[in-house]
C-alpha cells in the first residue's frame, strides 16, 4: 500500500493489528496508528501496542502519528498512564490528528494535565504532523 505525504509516495512496510488499532510502519520511518471507536482500550492496550511498536522498529525509537476515529476518545487513566515517560520507550516524538472539536479538547487537556514525557503536539494537518515527526528520525 503506497500514500502520499508531502510530494513523496511512502509505502507501508508492515501492519500490525493490536485489539483496538492497527499500526504501521511505514517508509519513511514513521510509524502511524490509528484506533478505532469500536473497541474499548485500556491500559493493557497500550501496553500491548508498546510491544508491537517495539517489533515493528526492532527495538528502536521512532516518531509516532496517531490518528483515531471520530468517536474514539481514550478514557483517562489511559492518557495518565500514556503520558508517562516509559509507557513507550519506543516513540521519540507523537503527533496527534485532531480532526474533531472532541479531540482537541480532548489533546490539549492531556498536553497541560498529563504533560507527557515525550515531544508531543496536536495538529489538524496530516502533512504538518509528519514534517514535524521527520525532525526525530
Amino acid at each position: 500500500m503506497k500514500t502520499t505525504n508531502e510530494n513523496t509516495e511512502v509505502e507501508i512496510i508492515t501492519t500490525r493489528v493490536v485489539e483496538v488499532c492497527y499500526v504501521e510502519l511505514r517508509s519513511d520511518g514513521i510509524v502511524h496508528s490509528h484506533t478505532s471507536a469500536h473497541v474499548d482500550f485500556n491500559i493493557e492496550s497500550l501496553k500491548k501496542f508498546t510491544a508491537v511498536m517495539g517489533e515493528i522498529t526492532n527495538h528502536k525509537q521512532a516518531p509516532l502519528l496517531l490518528t483515531l476515529d471520530e468517536f474514539a476518545i481514550p478514557p483517562g487513566d489511559t492518557r495518565e498512564y500514556w503520558a508517562k515517560k516509559d509507557s513507550c520507550p519506543y516513540a521519540s516524538a507523537e503527533a496527534y490528528i485532531t480532526s474533531s472539536l472532541g479531540h482537541k479538547l480532548i489533546g490539549n487537556f492531556y498536553l497541560k494535565l498529563n504533560k507527557p514525557h515525550r515531544p508531543t503536539q496536536l495538529f489538524t494537518d496530516i502533512n504538518e504532523a509528519v514534517k514535524w515527526l521527520k525532525t526525530f528520525l
